[in-house]
């Protein structure tokens, strides 16, 4: 067997993995759940980023900005194909006829998820950050840019949401919310 025994880290290294992926991966899920990702997506993409992680483990400066980075990445790639999938499905139910009266109305959960998914990416994930407690700068350091454009991101996703949180009451005739 390798020095590096099939797993990408030197043997002496894999305590100090183990505990970052112990601290870190439930903080990872977690942002990418406030991104408006599922249990199951955030889940999935966190564990592919820290496998990827284990792998460039010895080389990586910032491992906490870049898991999340790759993580983020990996959601958005599903998300948008779970995006065009949903839109295909819906089109042929359009095309199909009316839905059953029987089907059930999305919890209020799914709501929340959906209203979020409504949102641009770069606009999701500093929302997240922001909402795990992360400062501008923080947020700026873990994605390589600059604070002021993380200031006018998450300016933009609460603007997006107040929108998308009006719309959505307008068609349900429900109460608006105060701004």
């Amino acid at each position: 067997m390798s020095p590096r025994e099939d797993h990408g880290a030197i043997p002496a290294e894999l305590p100090v993995f183990a505990a970052f992926f112990t601290a870190e991966y439930p903080r990872v899920v977690h942002s990418l759940m406030r991104a408006g990702a599922t249990y199951e997506e955030a889940e999935d993409a966190a564990q592919d980023a820290m496998q990827e992680l284990l792998r460039t483990w010895q080389g990586c400066k910032s491992p906490a900005g870049w898991v999340r980075t790759v993580a983020w990445h990996a959601y958005c790639k599903k998300a948008e194909r779970n995006r065009r999938r949903r839109t295909l499905e819906s089109q042929s139910a359009r095309l199909s006829g009316p839905a059953p009266p029987d089907r059930a109305e999305p919890d209020e959960h799914e709501k929340v998820l959906e209203i979020l998914r409504g949102l641009p990416p770069r606009q999701g994930q500093v929302l997240a950050l922001h909402l795990d407690g992360y400062s501008a700068q923080e947020t700026a350091e873990l994605l390589g840019v600059k604070a002021s454009t993380v200031r006018s991101n998450l300016r933009h996703a609460i603007a997006t949401l107040r929108s998308l949180l009006d719309n959505y009451e307008a068609q349900e005739g429900g109460p608006r919310v105060r701004k």
